[in-house]
């Protein structure tokens, strides 16, 4: 558990970093700021709402949710690595709305591939048909 709260500091520092650096030029949309805020404040959970759909982040544990991605991806050649930046900008892969078939029945899965080949996935999982619960996040 140490482990999870070391890179969640890494990523609050990152985040500052990222936020003094906009300085004015721009604004963070509702979705980057709802992660701004739960990263920042280490809330248990967040909703934002992308489209037709409210996404709800938990904390979750090694398995899924936000510890999930913090504890796999987000660190220095982690499979799958993602960044402060990609964390915060979670919602514009929902965003694009391109979904791919899951194997998994009750599940969402979002894909954005970007101009320089990286490609991210997130997984969510439906509560209800526009209500779903962040599961995974990963640039794999």
């Amino acid at each position: 558990m140490s482990e999870y709260y070391t890179r969640l500091q890494k990523l609050q520092k990152d985040f500052k970093e990222i936020k003094i650096k906009k300085a004015n030029k721009w604004e963070f949309k509702p979705h980057q700021q709802a992660m701004y805020d739960f990263v920042m404040q280490s809330r248990r959970n967040t909703t934002f709402t992308i489209n037709e759909y409210t996404i709800t982040i938990n904390i979750g544990n090694e398995n899924f949710g936000f510890m999930h991605i913090i504890l796999r991806h987000f660190c220095d050649g982690c499979d799958g690595e993602i960044t402060a930046k990609d964390i915060l900008n979670i919602g514009y892969v929902i965003k694009n709305n391109i979904t791919v078939p899951s194997k998994k029945k009750g599940r969402v899965n979002f894909i954005q591939t970007k101009e320089n080949g990286e490609k991210y996935t997130v997984v969510l999982t439906k509560q209800n048909p526009n209500d779903l619960i962040f599961t995974f996040f990963s640039s794999k």
